[in-house]
C-alpha cells in the first residue's frame, strides 16, 4: 500500500514538476509529504502505538544514521520534521516509477556502481549546499544490527560533520524481510545526541566512530 501511495500520488505530481522543471526543494518537499503519509499509515499499523523522540538537531548540517530493519525507514525521517534531506540508497529506489525520478531530481545519491571517493564527495558536496544526508550504514536490512560500514563515517572526519544517530524499534516486528502484510507492532523512533567526528581521529578513527555510533544505537535497541 505504501507503495502505491508512492506511485500514484507521483503520477498526479508529475505533471507540475515537469512544468515547473524537477526544482529540487519543491521536490524535497513534496517526498516528505510522501514520507508522512507513509508514516500515518505505520501509525495504524502500530496499533496507535508509534512514539517519536526529538532532540535538537545541530545548527550546522549532519549526516543522519540509523539501523535498518525495513523498506520503509527512509521515511522516518519526516517525523522529525527534516526537509532538508538527501539520503543515500543503492540502484533499485531510482528504479520506482515516478518515487524514483523525483529523489534523482531531489538531489538523492545512487550508490549503485560508484567508488568510495565519488559517493564521499557527493556527500561533501550536499553538506556544503546546506542539506543533511540520510544513510543506513548497514548497507542492507536486517532485523539483528549487522557491522557499520566505516565509509559514511570517514567522510564525516574528513569534512568535519557531525553524525546524528536514530533508533527504528518495531518494523522489523511490523514489516519482516520478505512480508507484504503487515502485522500489529509498537513502533519507537528515537534521536540520539549529535555524535562529533572531532573525538575519532588517527589511522581507526573512522572505525572507532562506526563502532560507537552502533553501540550507542544497539544499546537503545535493548539488543546484544
Amino acid at each position: 500500500m505504501a507503495w502505491t501511495w508512492l506511485i500514484v500520488s507521483g503520477f498526479f505530481a508529475a505533471p507540475y514538476f515537469l512544468l515547473t522543471g524537477y526544482k529540487e526543494t519543491q521536490l524535497r518537499n513534496f517526498l516528505y509529504i510522501q514520507g508522512k503519509v507513509v508514516q500515518l499509515a505505520i501509525f495504524f499499523g502500530s496499533g496507535f502505538s508509534k512514539k517519536v523522540t526529538k532532540r535538537k538537531m545541530p545548527d550546522t548540517p549532519s549526516i543522519l544514521v540509523a539501523n535498518h530493519p525495513s523498506t520503509y525507514d527512509t521515511f522516518m525521517f519526516s517525523d522529525f520534521g527534516i526537509k532538508n534531506l538527501v539520503c543515500i540508497a543503492k540502484g533499485w529506489p531510482f528504479k520506482i516509477v515516478f518515487y524514483g525520478r523525483f529523489i534523482k531530481k531531489a538531489g538523492y545519491i545512487n550508490s549503485e556502481g560508484k567508488t568510495s571517493a565519488e559517493i564521499t564527495e557527493e556527500v561533501r558536496e550536499r553538506i556544503n549546499r546546506g542539506l543533511n544526508v540520510g544513510v543506513f550504514p548497514e548497507g542492507t536490512r536486517s532485523a539483528v544490527t549487522g557491522r557499520f560500514r566505516s565509509l559514511v563515517f570517514k567522510t564525516a572526519i574528513s569534512i568535519n560533520c557531525p553524525v546524528v544517530p536514530f533508533v527504528i524499534k518495531g518494523l522489523a516486528e511490523m514489516l519482516p524481510p520478505g512480508s507484504y502484510c503487515p502485522k500489529y507492532s509498537p513502533v519507537e523512533y528515537i534521536q540520539l545526541d549529535p555524535v562529533y567526528p572531532d573525538k575519532f581521529q588517527g589511522e581507526l578513527g573512522a572505525h572507532n566512530m562506526a563502532k560507537y555510533v552502533k553501540d550507542l544505537i544497539v544499546e537503545k535497541l535493548g539488543k546484544k
